[in-house]
């Protein structure tokens, strides 16, 4: 994550935040040793065709990545690390909509239980006029 976090706020070597130039040392990183395979995978993420028609292994490792870093970013207004706030939208948005489908399921359960306690009452009153 610090990798990430790094490359896309101060950049690194090749690859940088969209406003900046990539840096112009080309020597390997020396902050982090993930840093050259975080790179590689960000720009094969930037180019790669297959990635619309469900993804190849290491675009939907990208996709991880990113959605991995969203869920514990406590920075998303100021965040730089790409999709991160569009994650957070889309987490809340899910929630809304899981909590939706729960309280009308609470609706379900609550009518279902108020019909079944009106036939049990019919069958007992029922039964004690036998």
């Amino acid at each position: 994550m610090d990798c990430l976090e790094h490359i896309c706020t101060e950049g690194c070597t090749n690859v940088g935040p969209y406003d900046m130039d990539p840096s112009k040392n080309k020597g390997p990183c020396s902050k982090f040793s993930t840093c050259h395979g975080l790179q590689l995978s960000i720009k094969h993420f930037a180019t790669c065709k297959k990635r619309v028609n469900g993804g190849c292994l290491r675009c939907k490792r990208m996709w991880q990545l990113l959605r991995l870093h969203s869920s514990i970013c406590d920075q998303p207004d100021e965040c730089r690390v790409p999709l991160c706030s569009q994650f957070k939208l889309k987490v809340q948005q899910d929630r809304k909509r899981d909590d939706a489908k729960w309280r009308l399921l609470v609706r379900k359960v609550v009518s279902a239980k108020a019909v079944s306690s009106l036939s049990l009452a019919k069958r007992k009153e029922k039964t004690s006029e036998d």
